[in-house]
């Protein structure tokens, strides 16, 4: 019921964009992809035809199951992205669509990408993040705690940006969408 309830309020953010940019992201993807955090897969449908695998990961089972509704064959791991159960160097690829917001140890999970990236693969995230504007980030700062108990612990004012930087990536791009409240982050592990 929560995986229905979910694509539910995330259908008028979809038309609004989010649609398109989880497309941006997986596009032209190659080899061994890892998806973290993948929720009911409303990013699954967008990926390329010609990838070796997909893996998706979350902590929801029952969104999981959702999941494997929109992309059959795509192999589903209940896992929690601090904790991956994949050897070094695993995946190409890594996507990451709305997660270390709600991520409570975000620099392990981050140091957990990197292990599992083959060198010169790419992290690609699109996640809503501290705003730039100090009002903005302030107007954050006090509807975080709020928001988080409503969210099951998504953080309105996490600067992912910096993490990224900080877990030994090398960031290739970095957009900034809605006045700064969301990125568009593209890393690569170099070593």
């Amino acid at each position: 019921m929560k995986a229905l309830i979910y694509d539910a309020l995330m259908a008028p953010l979809g038309w609004m964009g989010l649609t398109e940019a989880r497309r941006r992201l997986v596009a032209r993807v190659h080899g061994r992809v890892l998806e973290v955090g993948t929720g009911t897969g409303l990013a699954l449908p967008g990926y390329p035809e010609g990838v070796d695998s997909i893996t998706a990961i979350d902590i929801d089972a029952e969104a999981l199951e959702r999941a494997h509704q929109r992309r059959p064959g795509v192999q589903l791991v209940r896992a929690n992205v601090q904790e991956l159960p994949f050897p070094d160097r695993s995946f190409d690829f890594v996507i990451s669509s709305l997660v270390f917001c709600s991520v409570n140890e975000p620099a392990r999970g981050l140091a957990e990408l990197h292990r599992v990236l083959a060198p010169g693969g790419e992290l690609r995230m699109l996640e809503h993040v501290r705003a730039p504007s100090p009002r903005l980030a302030r107007l954050q700062d006090g509807l975080t705690p709020a928001w988080s108990w409503m969210t099951g612990g998504c953080r309105l004012n996490r600067d992912t940006f910096s993490l990224v930087q900080a877990a030994g990536f090398n960031v290739t791009r970095r957009v900034q969408l809605l006045d700064g409240l969301a990125e568009e982050i593209s890393a690569v592990r170099v070593q």
